[in-house]
């Protein structure tokens, strides 16, 4: 298939190397001189150790009530999304997603769902680069891809006829 990680489950990508992924995106946090604080790490230890992406909801319920407040769950997600450490995805009709962009394999990839069974599809960011590019060339309008989950039908999906 080309591409590493294409045609491949999402969440199998996900969970293919998940303590190094930590790792590496507490050395991305290093690296851009962010401190590495408690709720930054426990933030990045229940993403790293997750496959499926999570609401912010859904990670201060797996910190449990002791460990973080809700309130510094959601902040701190924010600041990991804006330094690109962690990618928040925008899927239509529900609440921003979470999961680890920085990866010590290097898996960036962007996510198609399809709207008949759910399924979430890993996408090659390339086959996208050509439309983003002529998108701001034409109309002066930038993609955030690592930012935008894709809508469409999955290849099952697809080959079953629809009703």
């Amino acid at each position: 298939m080309g591409e590493p990680g294409v045609g491949l489950e999402h969440d199998a990508l996900h969970a293919a190397a998940r303590g190094d992924d930590l790792r590496a995106a507490i050395g991305a946090l290093r690296m851009r001189g962010d401190r590495v604080t408690a709720p930054r790490r426990a933030v990045l230890t229940v993403l790293a150790a997750r496959a499926d992406h999570l609401t912010a909801d859904e990670v201060a319920s797996l910190l449990g009530e002791g460990d973080v407040h809700r309130a510094t769950v959601y902040r701190t997600l924010d600041l990991l999304a804006a330094s690109g450490v962690v990618s928040r995805q925008h899927a239509p009709g529900g609440a921003a997603r979470y999961h680890l962009a920085t990866t010590a394999a290097g898996r960036r990839h962007l996510h198609g769902q399809c709207v008949d069974c759910g399924a979430v599809v890993v996408l090659p960011p390339e086959a996208l680069r050509t439309a983003s590019r002529m998108l701001r060339a034409m109309v002066g309008f930038t993609l955030a891809l690592d930012q935008s989950t894709l809508v469409g039908r999955c290849a099952a999906c697809a080959a079953t006829p629809h009703h």
